[in-house]
């Protein structure tokens, strides 16, 4: 068997990934401003219609995961539980329930992480289904785009998803576009529709919608699979008018399909949630497919707007508190995050110390002194510890102008406060217990290696202390607090079912821990991986909920 690259989950605290990561994002929102590829895409692409799937007869399954493409293993053992045939499932009443992979397979978003290559596609998306694929049905495959697969522009989704003579994984792909429409059985219709970076709806996405309409009768039923959950943001983030739910799903409900939507699907949050209003309307988060593990108990979504009410999260808020303790080891889980804050604070004190004399290290308080006036009457002092608390105050994570101030300026506080008692320790070390005169080239370049040694360690320990006090008390940087965690457990997608009497009954199937062993066998004559790891757990049947006709 030919090797297979099996990557870790993405460090998102490695500065590699930060630096190129904060690139492609700067560029996407530029010119994603002034160019919209999906005009482009548009006047070069084929005409497409809707994809009709309407005459299958029995019960119609299809599968829906987003946020996928991360870790080998997380994202292998998701795509290995819907290929399977006939994956039986326990529900919480005790019932058996047998499922059938999917005559599609519908990808929610964020098909890839860190960010959109075609090397990236092909290793952390394409070959984990292509193995879990071999030997098995192949479903159709469709996909719209979340933020990580516009960070090129489009470049790499459309060519992994938008061309048909070409395939997904050896299984066929159909669209040419970045949105399209299914038409399923007994009149339900799934729209998916990509939001360029939270942008509104172009018009040719408007006028191929409005064409879609047209075909329709009164009794369509919609599904809106969109990129992400702005039911949660508007109430996590009120401030900012690109979360208001309104501005695109809304103008489609009431202007183009003159109906509402019964089921709205979405990823972007890496967790499962399902929210119901009064008329039955299901607005469903679920990004489980591969990538790191978002918080369920922070922000809280137990009531949003509209009447709309949380009736399952998973994992269950208990578990997510558990977790968060895990910050506390964010050192050696992100070894790589140390780099950042060992220059961070080897300059901090080289700074600082250029400043002192003999007589200034001769206690802390006596340095601290000279230090603090140090940097109020040197202007390259001053502006580093400007740029240093500008850059935490952007970090921070909060819709209220002060707050963001006040987190910010007290955690830029926190690590110069370190980087000082580093640097401390650094002189006094080499002062008193070497020996080494102060000023000399030696003893300046051994504490400046002790400092930036020790102030790896100590600014990626804070840091984990910062994000784990901003979930706990603030319910803030629920991204930043659990990516760092780099968890490739309780993963899950969804299955749905169209039966004959044309109810839609949606089952999320959750794997708690995903296999971290793999052997090689043989499917239908070709080698592939199957996971070889007693310990991970059976696919099982987190949530059901049936949509009536």
């Amino acid at each position: 068997m030919e090797k297979v690259s099996r990557r870790a989950m993405v460090g998102w605290y490695d500065p590699r990934v930060l630096a190129h990561s904060a690139y492609l994002v700067a560029i996407s929102n530029v010119f994603g401003r002034h160019s919209d590829t999906r005009l482009i895409e548009a006047l070069a692409s084929q005409p497409q219609n809707e994809f009709d799937y309407s005459a299958a007869g029995g019960d119609f399954w299809f599968d829906y995961a987003a946020d996928t493409g991360d870790g080998f293993n997380s994202t292998l053992a998701i795509a290995d539980a819907i290929a399977q045939p006939g994956l039986a499932l326990t529900a919480a009443d005790g019932t058996n329930v047998v499922t059938q992979p999917g005559k599609l397979l519908v990808f929610g978003g964020d098909e890839v992480y860190p960010y959109p290559t075609r090397s990236e596609y092909e290793t952390r998306t394409e070959t984990p289904y292509r193995l879990a694929f071999t030997g098995r049905a192949r479903p159709d495959v469709f996909a719209i785009p979340g933020n990580h697969d516009w960070y090129d522009s489009l470049v790499a989704f459309s060519r992994t998803f938008c061309r048909p003579e070409r395939g997904f994984a050896g299984c066929p792909t159909r669209q040419t576009r970045s949105y399209f429409a299914l038409k399923l059985p007994a009149n339900w219709w799934l729209l998916a529709i990509d939001l360029q970076l939270g942008a509104e709806l172009d018009e040719p996405q408007v006028q191929y919608f409005q064409k879609i309409a047209t075909r329709m009768d009164d009794a369509a039923r919609l599904i809106f699979c969109v990129p992400e959950p702005r039911w949660i943001y508007e109430d996590a983030y009120p401030d900012q008018a690109s979360y208001a739910e309104h501005t695109s799903t809304r103008f489609l409900e009431e202007q183009v399909f003159n109906r509402k939507a019964r089921v709205f699907l979405t990823g972007d949050l890496h967790f499962y949630k399902r929210h119901e209003n009064a008329e039955g309307i299901q607005k469903i988060t679920s990004g489980g497919a591969g990538a790191f593990l978002h918080p369920t108990h922070a922000p809280q979504t137990h009531e949003l707007r509209n009447g709309f009410v949380q009736r399952a999260a998973y994992p269950d808020e208990r578990t997510s508190r558990r977790l968060s303790w895990r910050n506390f080891l964010f050192p050696f889980i992100n070894p790589k995050a140390g780099w950042l804050y060992a220059f961070m604070y080897a300059m901090s004190a080289w700074l600082a110390s250029a400043s002192l004399q003999a007589a200034d290290v001769i206690d802390l308080p006596t340095a601290l002194a000279a230090a603090t006036n140090a940097a109020v009457r040197n202007p390259l002092d001053g502006l580093w510890l400007v740029t240093i608390l500008g850059g935490f105050i952007f970090f921070t994570d909060t819709h209220v102008r002060s707050w963001r101030i006040v987190g910010g300026a007290s955690h830029a506080v926190l690590h110069l406060a370190a980087a000082f008692g580093v640097g401390w320790i650094a002189l006094r070390l080499t002062t008193g217990a070497l020996g080494l005169h102060y000023g000399s080239t030696v003893q300046l370049l051994i504490s400046g290696a002790v400092t930036f040694v020790l102030g790896g360690p100590v600014g990626a320990f804070i840091l984990g202390l910062y994000l784990f006090l901003s979930i706990r008390v603030f319910g803030r940087h629920s991204t930043e607090a659990f990516s760092s965690l780099r968890i490739q457990d309780f993963k899950q997608w969804l299955r749905l079912r169209i039966d004959p009497a044309g109810d839609l009954t949606i089952y999320s199937i959750a794997l708690d821990r995903v296999p971290r062993r793999w052997r090689t066998t043989v499917r239908a004559g070709t080698e592939t991986l199957v996971g070889d790891d007693p310990r991970a757990a059976a696919p099982r049947l987190i949530d059901v909920v049936k949509v009536r006709r």
